[in-house]
């Protein structure tokens, strides 16, 4: 498949081998490892296939294609070198079409058609009918077609607005000629006001500099005499000032001895208390010495008993082993080695005999034993238990002794702590005293200081407020579209709701109404070279209220709009509408909350007395009712000063009992460290009363299990022995009788004499030595323990004198300190008394000097005033003169920025300056100097080189200036101005008329342009789309026409002899290209379905009938079918078998290649492909069937 495909054309992404050098075989398996790379030169280079083609007229043609080890291609015709073009013209001459693969379906091309979508398969065709090789061109043409019918209805819409404009531009023409004519009238009106104005403001100001010059003289006087009067009242303070800082050191020294004093006392009381202690430990030091002297005596006399008692056993064992016979204890008979053998069996013989007795006598010995052990056990036991309980009774004792001592030290703890309480208690009742006064003169001394700030206060605004609303009044004058202040501009309806009103309004209450934005920005600038404060400006044109909600109107009985209670002229509704809003006026604070909480509505409310409920919810109390302004005078000032520091000493007084009454704080910690004390106490009783309780549980303990043990029965014992006695006569008997013949021999009466003769005194001795050693045992181990016992009394005792001795030398020195302290605190209290009769000198003297101080304060204070006073009227001329340079300068600016010429004596306005000259002048001339006073220059500077000629100006326009000649000057330019505001017209119509006709001709030449290159395109396109049309129409209606056939072919059966039905269609019949084609097939006997609901073979088998009918359009003369039979099934590979062997001829040619015998073996030849493993290549073998019979 791979040569087929190769030699035709195919391009090698299609192919097993990606690359065309992949495909020249190199039998590399042949070559050794590691053999030279000289081989690799012998291996081939190129490869080549050659398919030889029989045509209609018999002829063969040769078509060979070559590939090299570069992966380059050649091509031949009937070996003949040839271009790759005529090569591929040579394949379509015969009909077979490379690009469209109509002579072949390559291995899973039946899958993958079966499963394509209309889409591909619209795509499939176009690639058959050749209509894709048409699709760049269509698309090419049809992006034109569309810019060249945007562009002509661009240049048409273009055509239509040139027209309008010159049309519009017609008519304001002649509405620029009328406006014009009204501008020139009203500048004339302009020029004639501002030289009414500009005489009288010169008038004035001539008037205004004379009056200055005469206040002058008289603020200079009294300004010298005030500063005299400085001077004397400066030095009064400095006096004052050593005195107070001479008393002020007094009472530091004062407050200082006290501070020490009371620092002192806790630490004399400290050691007070510390001898008590040492005293109350040295008594009871004292008395446990005493019980363990005694302890020890009796100690003492216990391990010189025990002593005795070892001595005396040492006398009886030195006189039992001098008892002891020195003679041989293996005394008697000897016996020979013959008697000793009888011996021996004789000892076996009464063993045998006697064996029961012996061992009954084996066991009473063990009972004996186990017996007197425990007799010696049980009285050890008793011995121990008694001295314990000794031990307990004395540890009792002493606990006892230990309890009586704390009682003792509780009882006076507990008087000492009572004490101090009683004292505290007075202590804290002398504080709470203190307190209130405290509190009651902090209350007078505040409502003082109110009245003080108020009456100041009140002076200092009364002085604000006058400037500036005498700077309101001359912005009023040099600008008209200032109309003043909200708060003047509007009144409640009704009394009482000023305060809710004035709340409502909140810091827009003095804000400044103006026409516009200019005006507000040329007041700010005023007011800032004035400084005269801040303001807020609320410019008419540009207010954006919001609109009222009337349903708030209604909401709540009680509740009405803020705008509905405020009575203003009309021109101001905006004004009051964008400061109020939607904010309610309640009557009561309950109404406010039903609308904010309950009803949840988002608005400010306030109540008539001021309070206020935010949108946020926040409650805040509003505005209060404006208090009517107190008039001070200077004595009741005075008196007001007077109560102030009388307050204040009281409060000094008050301030240093409390700095000295850390007593109280002293009680207190005594208290709280003696109560310390007792619960230390008491839980030292209480640890020791469980001490006792412990120590009293285990002698009970003692004496019960004492009484538990059993004490041992003698009889017992004597039982035993008895026992042993008589079981000892049965075995002595058997004795005798065994051992009659051989005690004859040996001379004995009795076999027992002689072993008592032989081994008795030797187990005696070593008995009573065992019974001594056991003696000495016992008394020396108990001698040890006493012995300890007392060691640790000795020790104990030893320790007691020494801390007697060690709290001896220290109470002797505790006693030493507390006369010390004594003594430091006999001599601070001297120095007090010292330093408070000089603190008495010392405020007498300060008191004389503040009366002095005060007397010329007062005198300052009115000369001070006196000044003030001739400033204030210098500051107001002062200010008057600059309203007049200020309006003078605003009036030459306004024609210098608006370009008015004014007529001139002398001068032009080229001379006068603007905001900006004189800013780049002062940038200029003084760049590095920092300047706090009002710009001079900018004030001052109408000291230019002009005299304005008024000769225009009739006498009674020289004479009058009142308000009513500025209001008819500003009513008549304001009308003319309503006239020129409503005319609106374009100015520069008349320059644009001219260029917008020659526009309008450039514009239609466009347009010709445009609808011609339109029709042209549209012309183009319309052919390569009727074109592309047939071609593809051409190839869907003969596939459509063929495709029910060859699937009824490939269906039919013996049950369904008419077979299935498939058929095509468009969903775009007008290009159908650009659309979808569908493709239906139903099988025999199945009711219509997708094609993705068929099954394998049913899709396969459609599959197959659309590439049969699709290669019926322009057939090649072969068909090669890689293993389209993969998926069908024995019946289905028949059906496609008939159909090939049907449709094969002479002149139409099927190679399939298939692996299914029920298809190959019904066809006419048959090749087979194989490997020679000799060659490590392929062969080929090939068979005709045709030349055997069917079978």
């Amino acid at each position: 498949m791979d040569a087929i495909s190769f030699v035709l054309g195919i391009n090698s992404a299609q192919l097993r081998s990606h690359t065309l050098k992949d495909m020249i075989y190199r039998p590399s398996a042949l070559r050794p490892q590691g053999q030279s790379t000289n081989i690799d030169s012998r291996l081939p280079r190129r490869a080549f296939v050659t398919l030889v083609y029989e045509n209609a007229q018999k002829r063969e043609v040769k078509f060979t294609r070559i590939v090299t080890s570069a992966g380059e291609s050649e091509y031949r015709i009937n070996d003949k070198h040839v271009p790759h073009s005529v090569y591929n013209a040579a394949l379509v001459k015969e009909n077979i079409l490379v690009k469209a693969k109509n002579f072949l379906v390559f291995q899973g091309d039946v899958e993958s058609v079966a499963n394509q979508n209309p889409a591909d398969l619209t795509k499939l065709i176009e690639q058959i009918s050749g209509s894709l090789e048409l699709k760049e061109e269509y698309d090419r043409l049809k992006l034109e077609q569309e810019r060249a019918a945007e562009s002509s209805s661009h240049a048409y819409n273009r055509k239509r607005g040139v027209q309008a404009e010159i049309k519009q531009y017609q008519e304001q023409k002649q509405e620029a000629e009328a406006f014009e004519r009204l501008v020139q009238e009203r500048r004339d009106h302009v020029v004639r006001y501002l030289l009414w104005k500009l005489y009288h403001v010169e008038a004035k100001q001539r008037e205004l500099e004379s009056d200055a010059n005469a206040r002058q003289i008289k603020s200079d006087d009294a300004g010298k005499l005030h500063f005299e009067l400085e001077n004397a009242f400066k030095d009064a303070r400095k006096e004052q000032a050593l005195v107070h800082r001479e008393r002020t050191t007094k009472e530091l020294n004062i407050k200082k001895l006290k501070k020490n004093i009371e620092g002192v006392n806790p630490e004399s009381m400290s050691l007070q208390e510390k001898m008590d202690h040492l005293r109350n430990r040295l008594e009871q030091t004292k008395k446990s010495g005493e019980r363990l002297k005694r302890d020890t005596g009796n100690q003492e006399l216990v391990v010189q008993n025990l002593e005795k008692g070892l001595q005396n056993l040492e006398r009886a064992v030195q006189e039992y082993e001098a008892t002891v016979p020195d003679a041989n204890l293996s005394g008697g008979p000897q016996l020979s080695i013959d008697q000793l053998r009888v011996y021996e069996q004789l000892k076996q013989q009464v063993s045998l005999q006697a064996a029961a007795e012996q061992q009954q006598v084996q066991d009473l010995e063990r009972q004996r034993k186990m017996e007197l052990e425990n007799v010696n056990r049980i009285t050890s036991k008793l011995e121990e238990l008694n001295a314990r309980k000794t031990q307990l009774l004395e540890e009792q004792a002493q606990l006892n002794d230990q309890g009586h001592s704390l009682t003792a030290d509780g009882e006076s703890l507990t008087a000492k702590l009572q004490l101090r309480q009683q004292e505290l208690a007075a202590l804290e009742s002398e504080r709470i005293q203190t307190h209130k006064r405290e509190v009651e003169l902090n209350e007078r001394l505040q409502a003082t200081l109110n009245k003080l700030m108020e009456a100041r206060v009140g002076q200092r605004e009364n002085e604000k407020d006058t400037k500036f609303r005498e700077c309101l009044a001359t912005m009023k004058q040099m600008w008209p579209g200032l109309h003043g202040r909200l708060v003047d501009l509007c009144r409640p309806t009704q009394g009482k709701y000023e305060n809710a009103v004035a709340t409502a309004l909140g810091r827009n209450l003095d804000a400044i109404v103006v026409d516009d934005q200019k005006t507000a920005i040329d007041c700010i600038n005023y007011m800032r070279e004035q400084r005269v404060g801040t303001a807020t400006f609320l410019p008419l044109s540009t207010l954006e209220p919001r609109p009222i909600n009337d349903r708030y109107r209604s909401i709540a009985r009680g509740a009405r709009l803020a705008v509905d209670v405020i009575n203003c002229e009309k021109k101001y509704e905006n004004v009051v509408h964008f400061t109020c809003g939607n904010t309610m006026i309640c009557d009561t604070l309950q109404i406010a909350r039903h609308i904010c909480y309950t009803l949840k509505e988002d608005v400010k409310a306030v109540t008539v007395d001021g309070t206020v409920i935010h949108r946020t919810g926040l409650i805040t109390g509003g505005r209060t009712a404006d208090q009517p302004q107190t008039k001070w005078k200077n004595s009741d000032v005075d008196a007001l000063v007077r109560t102030r520091d009388a307050l204040l000493n009281e409060l000094n007084e008050l301030s240093k009992h409390k700095r000295m009454g850390s007593a109280e704080e002293s009680a207190r910690s005594d208290c709280s460290g003696l109560e310390a004390q007792l619960a230390v106490l008491k839980e030292e009783y209480t640890t020791l009363e469980r001490r006792a309780l412990g120590v009293q549980d285990e002698i009970n303990h003692l004496e019960r299990e004492m009484a538990e043990i059993e004490t041992p029965r003698p009889e017992r014992l004597d039982e035993l022995i008895a026992a042993i006695a008589e079981t000892n006569k049965t075995i002595k008997q058997v004795e005798d009788q065994v051992f009659a013949e051989f005690c004859g021999e040996i001379g004995v009466d009795s076999i027992r004499d002689y072993e008592a003769l032989r081994f008795g005194a030797s187990q005696e001795v070593t008995q009573r030595r065992a019974e001594f050693a056991a003696q000495r045992s016992r008394l020396e181990t108990q001698l040890a323990f006493e012995r300890e016992q007392l060691s640790d009394l000795q020790a104990r005792l030893s320790k007691l004198e020494a801390t007697y001795h060690e709290d001896s030398e220290t109470l002797k020195q505790t006693g030493q300190s507390a006369v010390d302290l004594q003594a430091r605190l006999e001599k601070m209290r001297a120095d007090i008394a010292t330093y408070t009769n000089d603190l008495a000198k010392c405020s007498e003297e300060e008191e004389n000097m503040q009366k002095r101080v005060d007397e010329l304060r007062r005198e300052l204070e009115a000369k001070g005033r006196d000044v003030e006073a001739y400033l204030k009227e210098m500051n107001l001329c002062d200010a008057e003169i600059e309203k007049v340079h200020a309006a003078r300068t605003a009036l030459f600016r306004k024609c210098k920025i608006e370009d008015i010429e004014l007529p001139m004596i002398r001068g032009t306005m080229d001379s006068v300056l603007t905001n900006d000259d004189v800013s780049s002048t002062q940038n200029g001339s003084s760049m590095d100097v920092d300047n706090d006073e009002p710009s001079q220059l900018s004030i001052r500077t109408t000291d230019w080189e002009v005299e304005v000629d008024y000769s225009t100006l009739t006498t009674a326009e020289r004479r009058d200036s009142s308000h009513e000649r500025d209001a008819q000057f500003r009513e008549e330019l304001k009308r003319r101005g309503n006239e020129i505001e409503e005319m609106a017209p374009n100015l520069k119509a008349i320059d644009r008329l001219e260029g917008v006709e020659q526009r309008l001709d450039e514009v239609e030449e466009d347009y010709s342009a445009a609808r011609r290159a339109a029709k042209r395109a549209a012309s183009e396109f319309e052919k390569i789309k009727q074109q592309r049309y047939a071609t593809f129409y051409d190839a869907y209606s003969h596939i459509a026409g063929q495709i029910d056939r060859i699937y009824k072919d490939l269906t039919s059966n013996e049950s369904c002899p008419e077979g299935g039905t498939a058929y095509l269609s468009l969903d775009n019949l007008e290009e159908p290209y650009l659309g979808n084609v569908k493709y239906h097939a139903m099988p025999p006997m199945k009711r219509f379905r997708d094609m993705d609901m068929l099954s394998g073979g049913e899709k396969s088998v459609a599959a197959l009938a659309l590439l049969f009918a699709i290669h019926s359009y322009q057939p090649a003369p072969f068909f090669v079918l890689d293993e389209v039979d993969a998926a069908l099934d024995t019946l289905n590979v028949e059906k496609i078998a008939s159909y090939i062997r049907q449709n094969a001829s002479d002149t139409f040619q099927f190679i399939v290649i298939s692996l299914k015998n029920a298809l190959y073996e019904k066809a006419e030849s048959l090749v087979g492909i194989y490997r020679d493993q000799g060659n490590n290549s392929s062969r080929t073998l090939t068979l005709k069937l045709d030349e055997y019979g069917t079978a």
